[in-house]
């Protein structure tokens, strides 16, 4: 072996261990863009997570756009603050490292919350800035829509014709690329344009062509701006009928989409509208549901605040304990696998990286779909004891109650039949005690009957083939728990997941089975919630319960949670948990899945 051979080697193990650090952080980033959309709190969570991470790791590109991710949701969040301090700090790190796109995207998150604080002479400096970096490598979708900013910037400082010309050529560079979103913004802005230069036919076109194009591509917040635009106008214009549609549609829109901010100012401009056509008893009820909106916004934000700045401080403290706890673990880490690898490359150099990547993963799956083998043969034991032990020994004791019962009345009988009797007596104790008797083997029946319906329920095949796949999970999972549990299962989009091919639902069916029994078992807990969430080629399960949690490192290997290791390892699924001590437990799964 070469000498640069045994340096790669020696190398490789860093090289592992980094690039499997950096490809979680990644994962992280990407869930929180995902769920920006979906969850504004669990984005936040992935991004922070994300940072953190980055940090102990120093890797400066994914706490960079860890930054950017959760300066994105504090900005949905309309906490713009906090929102512009993350944004700032992924753009210092984007220009240390030199990152086009960081410092793109950071700027561009610069630019909307200085235009939603009113900041226009500090926008104009980060869109110039931006459009300047967008030029040198010829980015036309960000020129255009810097230029676009450009001209919002100077409308709202009064440069109506500097206004005018940005805004026209960002249109030309959108229609070139035919980007219709960005289109939008344009199209927007020349309807005010036109309406502070008094063409109002011109600026009523622009603004509903703005608004088809945002309720066209499912906008909401675009959606709400453009409603908000035209009813305002209108109002100005002492049209309030025609106001008043308008400013229902952004109500409608922010209720759907949970928009608060935006929500208080459209209720305060339609109690506007319906005092100008005089009906004061709707007008006051409008404002009345503005006023606690806002006030609500700002004792959230000032609250935030003050919790944020002293979590901050905690933080610092645990991170930096945390940090050298964690530095210590990784450098033994390293020794070992630099100690394996050195054996392995000894060894087996000639064997390819590749080939050894494709039969250490097809050895799992076997390993897998033997361990699965192995508790089906295990499955089969524990029916025997029961039906021997639990069933068959309830059946037994029964059935010599019951003899002796027989043996006693035969007794009675054949006594009577030798005195001659034609009449049988019993005394009233007896009865009472033959009838307590026969009343508790009923009840031990019934008993065995339940088990035995519970035990053909448990390992009764699954078909799904004539029925929904999610009605099943929705309704045998559910059948789980007890009663009294408040237990929640949400499975979309439903028509996707009803295409997933038979074996992959038969595998989520049983981790679910299998989550679920651990959550009544073990977990201690009152409610639960299943969510099962199709994409496009991949499915997320997500199960939490408010239970009283577990150490991961010594609950690792528990029985149900090594099934479901085992069955994901046949899919390439992968596993997180999420579980402290006294703080209940979640658990997220990821299956990448082709539809059938």
């Amino acid at each position: 072996m070469t000498r640069t051979s045994l340096i790669f080697f020696l190398l490789l193990p860093f090289c592992i261990y980094s690039q499997n650090y950096k490809t979680e952080i990644d994962s992280l980033n990407s869930k929180a863009s995902q769920y920006i959309h979906i969850d504004l709190d669990s984005s936040y969570i992935f991004a922070e997570e994300a940072i953190q991470k980055s940090k102990d790791a120093e890797y400066k590109q994914g706490e960079m756009e860890g930054q950017y991710q959760k300066g994105r949701v504090l900005f949905d969040q309309a906490r713009r603050i906090l929102s512009l301090q993350a944004a700032e700090q992924s753009l210092a790190i984007a220009e240390k490292t030199n990152n086009y796109k960081g410092k793109k995207n950071a700027l561009n998150l610069i630019v909307k919350i200085q235009n939603h604080a009113k900041q226009y002479d500090e926008g104009i400096k980060s869109a110039r800035k931006n459009l300047k970096l967008a030029t040198a490598v010829n980015d036309s979708t960000e020129m255009a829509l810097m230029t676009n900013f450009l001209g919002i910037f100077k409308n709202k400082l009064g440069e109506k014709d500097s206004a005018f010309y940005f805004t026209i050529q960002s249109i030309k560079i959108n229609k070139n690329l035919k980007a219709q979103k960005a289109l939008a913004y344009n199209y927007n802005s020349l309807g005010i344009h036109h309406y502070e230069n008094r063409n109002l036919d011109s600026s009523f076109f622009y603004f509903r062509t703005a608004l088809k194009i945002r309720t066209d591509l499912k906008l909401p917040n675009q959606s709400i701006e453009a409603y908000n635009n035209l009813g305002y106008v209108f109002l100005l214009e002492k049209m309030p009928d025609s106001a008043i549609v308008y400013f229902q549609e952004c109500i409608r829109v922010c209720l759907e989409y949970g928009k608060k901010s935006n929500l208080a100012i459209a209720y305060k401009n339609i109690s506007e509208a319906y005092e100008l056509v005089n009906n004061h008893k709707l007008a006051l009820a409008a404002l009345k549901k503005a006023i606690p909106i806002n006030d609500s916004l700002m004792n959230i934000k000032q609250t935030e605040l003050l919790i944020t700045a002293q979590k901050q401080k905690n933080k610092e403290l645990s991170i930096q304990h945390d940090k050298d706890e964690e530095h210590k673990k990784n450098q033994l880490i390293l020794i070992i696998i630099l100690i394996v690898t050195l054996i392995i490359a000894l060894l087996a150099s000639h064997i390819s990286h590749k080939r050894r990547i494709e039969n250490a993963l097809l050895l799992q799956k076997n390993k897998a779909s033997t361990a699965i083998t192995e508790e089906y043969e295990k499955m089969d034991n524990w029916i025997a004891n029961e039906l021997h032990d639990d069933i068959g020994g309830s059946i037994a004791a029964i059935r010599l109650n019951m003899l002796h019962t027989l043996e006693e009345i035969t007794n009675a009988y054949e006594e009577r039949i030798r005195l001659g009797k034609s009449t049988f007596e019993i005394p009233i104790s007896k009865l009472e005690q033959l009838v307590h008797s026969r009343t508790l083997e009923i009840s031990n029946l019934e008993a065995v009957n339940q088990n035995i319906r519970k035990l053909s329920h448990a390992l009764g095949p699954v078909i799904f083939q004539g029925q929904s796949f999610i009605s099943l999970i929705e309704n045998n999972i559910s059948e789980m728990f007890p009663r009294d549990y408040k237990i929640t299962i949400h499975c979309l989009p439903e028509d996707e997941l009803n295409e997933i091919e038979e074996n992959l639902k038969f595998n989520i069916y049983r981790i679910l089975q299998n989550l679920s029994a651990n959550i009544v078992k073990h977990a201690n807990s009152t409610q639960a919630n299943i969510q099962v969430i199709g994409h496009k080629d991949h499915l997320n399960i997500i199960v939490e319960d408010n239970g009283i949690g577990f150490d991961k490192e010594k609950e690792k290997t528990g029985i149900g949670l090594h099934q479901i290791k085992q069955r994901l390892l046949l899919f390439n699924g992968k596993i997180e948990i999420d579980s402290k001590e006294g703080n209940g437990t979640t658990i997220i799964i990821n299956i990448p899945y082709e539809k059938a």
